[in-house]
């Protein structure tokens, strides 16, 4: 039998070798944010309808050909009723929301809720998620942040970047909006802010009535949070379909997607730590 001989010098050159290889690269965390990879064969729910001034309908054949083209496997409803089925919210890793106010049952809570937290994703844009079941204050709590008002109406704003390492961001510039609501919103101080926005208007009050300054506010406009095991993205913009027309608009949006629908297949983000599950 042949007997091969190692000395001192050489096992601590493998040793050293070997704990090089298994450690993580300096610098880098196991639990930063990591760029998400497509939709492929992801199962993806739509959730449309509610207040049809948000163009509910036509929002599907605008994002609905976008998710199937890289590969995910998407079914649309114009029901909430879907959240009370548990098999398909089960087996679901994102759920899209386009519905503005309306009202959720607590059956359908229930389900919603349930799916989050085992790790099913949220995502949506504008009024169909951060202005829907404005009487569900656990809803509220879930995408953080609610809808309180749109200074001005339509008009033009500026978006800021604050975040230019995190995935979803990492590359983009500020940008102008033209015509369209800037939100003003109660936010949940746990969420990660990516994006914020400025107010230049007086008062989000109509002249004659009490008055609220926003003047030289901040807000918050694109964020993402974990909800138990689920990941939620929101972005305020989208008040007009042809605000996905700003090539930054619609970046962010896709990368949100992908993101939100890594809940049960990536680890929690360490920047992103609520205080709630």
């Amino acid at each position: 039998m042949k007997i091969i001989s190692l000395n001192f010098s050489s096992i601590s050159a493998l040793l050293f070798f070997t704990l090089l290889m298994l450690s993580p690269m300096p610098g880098i965390s196991q639990n930063d944010p990591q760029e998400a990879p497509s939709l492929k064969d992801k199962n993806i729910i739509y959730v449309y309808g509610g207040w049809k001034g948000h163009k509910p309908t036509e929002s599907v054949d605008l994002m609905v050909p976008k998710l199937r083209a890289e590969g995910a496997n998407v079914k649309v409803f114009d029901t909430l009723s879907v959240y009370t089925d548990e098999k398909l919210m089960a087996e679901t890793d994102l759920i899209i929301q386009v519905w503005t106010m309306g009202k959720l049952t607590k059956e359908q809570f229930r389900g919603l809720e349930k799916a989050v937290m085992n790790g099913t994703g949220l995502s949506g844009w504008h009024g169909g998620m951060g202005d829907a079941f404005r009487d569900n204050l656990r809803y509220q709590f879930m995408v953080g942040g609610q809808f309180v008002s749109h200074p001005g109406g339509n008009i033009d704003h500026s978006i800021r970047i604050i975040d230019q390492t995190d995935p979803i961001t990492k590359g983009l510039k500020d940008f102008e909006l033209k015509k369209t609501e800037q939100y003003y919103m109660l936010i949940d101080p746990n969420i990660k802010v990516l994006a914020i926005s400025e107010f230049d208007r007086e008062s989000y009050q109509k002249p004659g009535k009490p008055e609220n300054k926003v003047t030289g506010s901040t807000m918050p406009v694109v964020w993402k949070k974990h909800y138990g095991k689920g990941r939620i993205f929101y972005s305020s913009i989208g008040h007009k379909l042809s605000d996905f027309d700003v090539p930054e608009v619609m970046t962010m949006q896709m990368r949100g997607f992908r993101w939100a629908a890594q809940g049960k297949y990536m680890k929690k983000e360490s920047t992103i730590d609520p205080a709630y599950p």
